[in-house]
């Protein structure tokens, strides 16, 4: 590669990498979105506990949600822990540059699988994915475990696209491990691995060999993935953890130096083995009760109810997160990925290097369909649940725009010759940058910052609100600002619909209460939130015949109604 092309590349790559964080750190105070307020009080427990040395005290049930409570935890040391839009603001900046550096090396992953053009698509794709960008955004869960599960399932495939190169395996297992920390649906990653290696093997290998050293890999990736939760959970901090964590440190380390010299006996396969199991039973014990909240959460519906295809139910089905990959992605999406697919299967026959790209993307496939099926199976059900499938979708997108061009390329190639394409391949591709932005990239960007509100642009607006449930909080925030702007805001009264009040009181100067606690006056305005309306709560014009003022509309679609009720005179 000449070496001006080589430094407009690396300014390209450079100037991408901060377009990524744009979209992560501007306007990171708006709209407070469910769960956070919980998520915040957690992470304060936390690093509290952590700080008195009272490490019992960080088992704190659910999900289990370590690395959010580490992450969120950090703002200790900058602002004062509370519940407050300073603190939300301050944690979110915190996941943020997590999120961001996670892009960053995903982006230097696919350039080792795939090359430079795919990376930088990919890198694109990753940043502006509206489900995947709105997520980054709230303290929450899945967009850790979603970064995490990325970045195990390319490290997997470096590893195994060169198996000498046993960092990958190691730094992948590391990976995973923040992953099962984050989420416990990281897990199902678990069933991608052994299928991973099935299509991803060396034919030449022998069988027999094969299968021993595919345990030995195996064995490696648990030990690392049992160090990192043993080491980053401080639950586990106490003498004879410790003792314990050194022990499968050391037998990880001698495993990994005879994978290296291909020089694994049975026996060592087994005490490593033996090891692994004990302190997996003994962990299981120590964290039971994460995990018996975990079991339930996964076989209980939610107890807010859901509005699926025109019905109110806690449990929307299987058809639910189908539909979800087709309302949450943006519209070249899903055709790139079927592209790319078809392309690259008809390239695999004609070289190693293109049967091998069509087995990786085979197991990226098979990755986001066991995710799909198995998070399909559970009772509770939200979109940002399959949030891990959405970067390994942005990714086989990517891989279809670049083969997509190609493809073009070779065919103006074939039909107006070689003189003819050169001139117009600058041309082409420029073309083909500025359609993929502004039908990706920009209708995602304008959403800002309520990246939640994004649907597919082939969907019609008013099929969304018929279809599934529309909110995430979105919009209370400007009602709440509105309402601000009122005369003798800090006392007035007003009445919110149920799942909206914690949304707005975050952002409101006056008095803001539930709609079905009732108060012993009368209010002097009503709030109604679209989610509230869509499961039958309240209805869309409020329960206190005002009269309507204002509409907040976000993306096209009514989410908030603000309703005035003038004084009667002799009321409260």
């Amino acid at each position: 590669m000449p070496l001006l092309q080589k430094k407009l590349l690396i300014i390209i790559i450079i100037c991408l990498f901060f377009i990524i964080g744009i979209p992560r750190f501007f306007s990171l105070n708006a709209h407070w979105s469910s769960d956070e307020a919980r998520w915040l009080r957690r992470s304060a427990q936390f690093m509290f506990a952590v700080k008195k040395g009272e490490f019992s005290d960080t088992l704190i049930a659910y999900h289990p949600g370590v690395t959010t409570m580490w992450i969120a935890g950090l703002r200790a040391f900058f602002v004062e822990p509370g519940i407050n839009v300073p603190n939300l603001t301050r944690a979110r900046w915190f996941i943020g540059i997590v999120v961001w550096i996670g892009i960053g090396i995903a982006c230097l992953l696919l350039y080792k699988l795939f090359g430079q053009w795919v990376a930088l698509a990919g890198g694109a794709c990753l940043a502006y994915s509206p489900l995947f960008l709105a997520q980054t955004r709230r303290v929450h869960t899945d967009a850790l475990a979603s970064i995490f599960i990325l970045l195990t399932v390319l490290l997997f495939l470096c590893y195994c696209q060169n198996r000498q190169h046993h960092r990958y395996l190691v730094l992948s297992g590391i990976s995973f491990g923040l992953a099962v920390l984050s989420k416990s649906y990281a897990f199902i990653l678990v069933a991608w691995i052994p299928l991973c290696l099935f299509l991803l093997r060396k034919p030449q290998e022998r069988r027999s060999n094969r299968f021993s050293s595919s345990v030995a890999e195996g064995l490696c990736f648990l030990n690392c993935i049992a160090v990192t939760v043993l080491a980053l959970w401080p639950v586990f901090w106490t003498p004879i953890w410790g003792l314990m964590t050194l022990c499968l440190f050391g037998l990880t380390l001698i495993l990994l130096k005879g994978i290296k010299n291909r020089r694994c006996s049975i026996v060592l396969m087994m005490v490593v083995g033996a090891g692994l199991v004990l302190i997996c039973v003994q962990a299981t014990q120590t964290i039971w009760h994460v995990l018996d909240r975990v079991n339930w959460a996964v076989t209980t519906p939610h107890e807010v109810e859901h509005f699926f295809l025109g019905k109110v139910v806690n449990d929307p089905g299987w058809l639910f997160y189908p539909l979800v990959l087709t309302i949450k992605s943006t519209p070249l999406m899903l055709p790139f990925v079927l592209i790319g697919c078809i392309l690259l299967w008809k390239q695999h026959k004609h070289s190693d290097e293109n049967a091998y790209q069509f087995r990786i993307v085979l197991a990226l496939v098979a990755g986001i369909v066991l995710f799909t099926v198995c998070l399909s199976a559970t009772s509770k059900k939200f979109s940002r649940y399959l949030l891990p499938a959405f970067p390994m979708l942005e990714i086989l997108a990517a891989i279809g725009f670049v083969e997509g061009l190609r493809w073009i390329y070779i065919w103006f190639r074939f039909r107006f010759g070689t003189a003819a394409t050169e001139k117009s391949k600058t041309t082409l591709v420029v073309l083909a940058c500025i359609g993929f932005f502004f039908i990706q990239m920009f209708p995602v960007l304008a959403r800002h910052p309520y990246y939640g509100t994004y649907y597919n642009l082939c969907w019609k607006v008013t099929d969304i609100t018929k279809i599934i449930t529309v909110g995430e909080a979105s919009g209370l925030d400007i009602a709440a600002n509105y309402l601000d702007q009122k005369p003798n805001a800090n006392r007035t009264f007003v009445q919110v619909s149920p799942l909206a009040t914690e949304f707005v009181q975050h952002y409101f100067r006056g008095f803001a209460y539930r709609s079905d606690r009732r108060m012993g006056r009368i209010p002097d305005y009503e709030v109604v939130y679209i989610r509230d309306s869509q499961i039958g709560r309240v209805p869309q014009t409020g329960t206190l015949n005002g009269e309507l003022e204002v509409i907040i509309t976000l993306n096209g679609i009514d989410h908030v109604w603000i309703y005035h009720l003038p004084r009667k005179e002799g009321t409260p």
